[in-house]
């Protein structure tokens, strides 16, 4: 990221507006999330449907250029991502250099199933944050919970991003697997650490969230879920890869201590999708959330949403903490009983000291207790028994 002094500026100022729990703000987003696209070439069990690929679910270049023009030149960083999937836009390639050419840093989040050798050495060589969806460590199971992936294609991918980061000398530190912790994979956690650390790179968990009445809800899983997170804590341990927990993987294990605090990005993160609709959050994106947007550039000024009442309120209530949010931000509350901070320290330096390591240690403090009765479903799509797994299936009703 190079600084166009404007940046500097907007840094300092940003932090004092977060520290002084200002609702009414001088400086302008930090971190911004562009959404190109609300197409994806997945269609993963526990999101959604790929469906047909619609052009008219991708940003325009207008669009994107004219939020470029107003908000790159004071942003830190750009993940260019939303509810899709970036990298299989034609026009990918053009959007990363119009962000770069800004001295913004890329994030992106990606399923890495792309072979595009070039754009994932550029990303690399420019200290691009990447973090690639990586929920399985064998075949058969990354390949139904990833539907439309080939286990190989992404492999090869991301021996490309760790062989870039060697050879260009930026390092690997900038590039995780994103799990998402689920039942189908648990016996595979182990399986993954072996992967990153043939990778050389660290690992990051996250919880599969869905209604407590799901079977594949983690919390009908308990002793399995502890086994597993044990003897992967072990295999981390042993194998010196470094494994970050971005939130409770079960409610009774929630840490309170580094969950419960002022949530940066009613202060710091704006969310812009294909559309041209504001939001505040990346994991309040897509169809599912349309009711946290919060302004629409196609009719109103960027300050005006940036500091109109629907943003005030989101950062009034949140300078309150979680007893202060209503029921307009309810689904808030969830971070701050089980959040931990996935790439918060970032932007919030301070912050970084409520980062959470999976250790033997940790998983020993995990108060044992019994799982949940599994709710009947007719299916369990989520329920991949891979080869030589057979007998660690999970419990089905």
């Amino acid at each position: 990221m190079t600084d166009n002094g404007a940046r500097a500026a907007n840094h300092d100022l940003n932090l004092a507006e977060f520290e002084s729990r200002s609702t009414v703000l001088t400086s302008r987003p930090r971190v911004l999330f562009i959404e190109l696209t609300e197409n994806c070439n997945l269609s993963c069990p526990m999101c959604r449907s790929a469906g047909p690929f619609q052009p008219s679910r991708n940003m325009s270049a207008e669009l994107f250029d004219r939020v470029a023009e107003e908000l790159f030149p004071t942003a830190e960083i750009v993940d260019l991502r939303g509810w899709g999937e970036s990298t299989i836009l034609k026009r990918f390639p053009e959007f990363v250099d119009k962000t770069l050419a800004h001295g913004c840093r890329i994030r992106l989040v990606t399923n890495l199933t792309v072979p595009n050798e070039q754009l994932w050495r550029k990303l690399v060589r420019s200290g691009a944050l990447i973090a690639v969806s990586f929920d399985a460590g064998e075949p058969e199971t990354f390949e139904v919970l990833r539907k439309g992936a080939k286990f190989d294609v992404v492999l090869r991918n991301l021996e490309i991003l760790a062989d870039e980061a060697r050879v260009s000398g930026v390092g690997l530190a900038n590039i995780h697997l994103n799990v998402v912790v689920q039942p189908a994979a648990l016996p595979e956690l182990t399986e993954i650490v072996r992967i990153a650390a043939g990778l050389g790179i660290p690992v990051q968990l996250n919880p599969l969230t869905t209604g407590e009445d799901d079977p594949d809800n983690l919390v009908h899983h308990r002793e399995q879920l502890l086994a597993e997170l044990t003897a992967m804590a072990d295999a981390a341990q042993a194998q010196d890869v470094d494994v970050q927990i971005n939130a409770a993987l079960d409610p009774l294990w929630a840490q309170d201590a580094h969950a419960d605090k002022t949530c940066t990005h009613p202060w710091m993160y704006c969310y812009v999708n294909y559309r041209g609709q504001v939001g505040f959050c990346d994991h309040l994106i897509g169809a599912p959330a349309e009711q946290h947007l919060l302004g629409d550039l196609t009719t109103t000024k960027f300050d005006d949403i940036w500091n109109g009442s629907d943003y005030q309120r989101l950062r009034t209530e949140h300078a309150l903490g979680r007893d202060g949010l209503s029921e307009r931000f309810e689904e808030c509350k969830w971070c701050y009983h089980n959040r931990y901070v996935d790439f918060d320290e970032t932007s919030y330096e301070p912050y970084g000291e409520h980062r959470v390591k999976l250790t033997p240690a940790l998983c020993g403090g995990f108060t044992p207790a019994a799982s949940r009765p599994v709710p009947s479903r007719p299916s369990l799509p989520l329920a991949v028994v891979p080869a030589g797994n057979a007998n660690r299936s999970k419990e089905n009703s």
